[in-house]
């Protein structure tokens, strides 16, 4: 494993272990010193880390964890332009873009075709590959328009051999969309492979075998979903320091 890799994993163990305190009554982040959202959005695999950001949330009164998911939906079957429709239907636009922080993963149920007008473009054609990329830096771009930060997250390895290259597809589409709309990817198929070198079900946190992932090969347990958050949030730890500086300024000059 590369020196640059060995470093990454042991940050991820860092906040993964904050994680765990965070679950058993510790303050794993500080607080926002005034109103803050996080808001997930995306599939079941989102929905599972709506819950880690709402464990690492848990004592902060000051940080509303919003749930923007669908299961069995993604960008193939709803538009970028669909999703922010009900980002502001369910949520409402922030009263302050600063005071926002955008969590996306979805991408697992997008191996099907596009509808373009009249017709459908089968996956992974040239024009497939177009559409899904637009929607992506579309979506992108209007998100970090509202937000302070928008992080999204490529698609993890999975146990199913048939579905892995066609996710790998779908990830490096998303990571080229994303970061051309100014937004931050975040590619986790290395990482969930626990440091195994390939799929597994189980990794070591802290010298602890633990199960990490759920018996479908493609979700994750508890324990799974937190060490995926934690790659999340030792940056939104810094977002947040940011905030709490800005309004903290905002008070000196008031005075």
């Amino acid at each position: 494993m590369a020196a640059g890799m060995k470093r990454y994993l042991a940050g991820v163990l860092v906040g993964l272990a904050a994680l765990f305190g965070a679950a058993q009554g510790a303050q794993a982040l500080d607080c926002p010193n005034s109103p803050m959202r996080v808001l997930v959005i995306g599939d079941s695999l989102a929905d599972g880390l709506w819950m880690s950001f709402r464990r690492a949330f848990a004592q902060c009164g000051t940080m509303d964890v919003v749930r923007l998911t669908k299961v069995s939906d993604g960008l193939a079957k709803t538009s970028g332009q669909g999703w922010i429709q009900r980002y502001m239907h369910r949520a409402g636009a922030p009263k302050d873009k600063m005071s926002d922080i955008v969590v996306v993963q979805m991408g697992a149920n997008d191996i099907t075709a596009i509808r373009n007008g009249r017709t459908r473009e089968s996956f992974n054609t040239d024009t497939w590959n177009a559409l899904y990329a637009q929607r992506v830096g579309q979506m992108t771009r209007t998100l970090g328009a509202n937000a302070s930060k928008v992080y999204w997250l490529g698609l993890p390895v999975v146990g199913n051999t048939d579905w892995e290259p066609s996710y790998q597809i779908i990830s490096a589409l998303q990571a080229a969309a994303v970061r051309k709309a100014g937004g931050t990817f975040i590619d986790i198929h290395e990482l969930t492979k626990f440091g195994t070198g390939d799929f597994s079900m189980a990794g070591k946190i802290g010298g602890q075998l633990m199960r990490l992932r759920a018996p479908d090969k493609v979700h994750f347990t508890k324990p799974g979903y937190d060490y995926v958050a934690s790659v999340v949030l030792n940056d939104v730890a810094k977002v947040i320091a940011n905030h709490n500086r800005r309004i903290a300024l905002q008070d000196v000059q008031l005075q």
